[in-house]
């Protein structure tokens, strides 16, 4: 199941904890809560190495499920999912008054798409388009954590939309389209604020903030339309796990001609080669007999 993280009615680093859970963001208890599970939760939002239970309870009621209660971390972990808790339930608190506030002592300072995660090589490759004409035009959508999700147009250009195209293998950027150009996504919104300078090879190299609060919406869901096809790109190692294909329905483009003919036609140049030398040879031997009989 997809699982995320974040803090609501503050600002990145301070608010009420939401989980996402089974399709729903929802609340957690704070039953038995140390200060450790709250700086944890400060960690894994990227928020610096500490933070502590805010009591005062300014960051509102939630209306959802509340999911999670008895969480305990440790110094060992870095993140909430690494913690032990009671099971996931929709009613793990009694009452609203047990909601989970937290503030961390720290901001949300990112150089990368995702403070707390380094993508895997396969991981880097889930970028795609959907909604458009082709695979190379359409709203911008990435895969983490089990989900395709969407990304906020606050700041979009068309350095960032240069960057996504080449990702993509689709050439350069004919546009950079904001306000769900291609219609709204249904996932979670990853990202706002990506700011590429248009020359990297690919987004998860452009500095960009997690998107936890709720200051955008699908009606912001950035696009893009690239100048060219996608183009099938390879990038598997002998010792890495396959990527998979982003579009399994596409067909793959059959060989060329000339890809299909070049090993036929070398073992017909080395077989002739060997069959000329052969007879060279047996000419020779066949001269050297006659002269011998005379």
């Amino acid at each position: 199941d997809f699982l995320a993280l974040r803090l609501v009615n503050g600002n990145d680093c301070a608010g009420r904890v939401e989980v996402f859970y089974n399709g729903t963001w929802g609340s957690v208890c704070s039953n038995r809560m140390s200060q450790l599970t709250a700086a944890t939760m400060c960690k894994h939002l990227g928020c610096g190495d500490g933070g502590g239970i805010a009591t005062d309870f300014k960051y509102g009621r939630g209306s959802g499920p509340t999911w999670l209660d008895h969480i305990e971390c440790t110094e060992q972990h870095s993140s909430l999912w690494q913690c032990q808790s009671d099971p996931w339930d929709p009613q793990s608190c009694d009452n609203r008054a047990e909601e989970t506030h937290i503030t961390c002592i720290g901001n949300q300072n990112c150089i990368c798409i995702w403070p707390d995660i380094f993508l895997s090589f396969a991981d880097r490759e889930k970028l795609r388009v959907v909604g458009g004409e082709d695979e190379c035009s359409g709203r911008v959508e990435m895969w983490h954590q089990g989900s395709w999700g969407t990304i906020c147009d606050d700041a979009w250009d068309v350095a960032d939309a240069s960057v996504v195209c080449r990702q993509l293998g689709c050439g350069s950027a004919v546009s950079a389209l904001s306000e769900a150009a291609f219609g709204e996504g249904t996932g979670p919104i990853w990202l706002e604020k990506v700011h590429c300078k248009g020359a990297e090879l690919s987004l998860w190299d452009c500095p960009a903030k997690p998107l936890f609060g709720k200051r955008c919406d699908h009606k912001e869901d950035a696009a893009v339309n690239c100048s060219g096809a996608a183009e099938e790109q390879s990038f598997g190692t002998s010792d890495s796990l396959p990527v998979p294909s982003l579009f399994p329905d596409r067909p793959r483009r059959p060989a060329t001609g000339s890809a299909r003919l070049s090993v036929p036609v070398i073992l017909c140049i080395i077989l002739g080669t060997l069959l000329c030398l052969v007879l060279a040879i047996l000419a020779g031997q066949i001269r050297r007999a006659r002269a011998h009989q005379r």
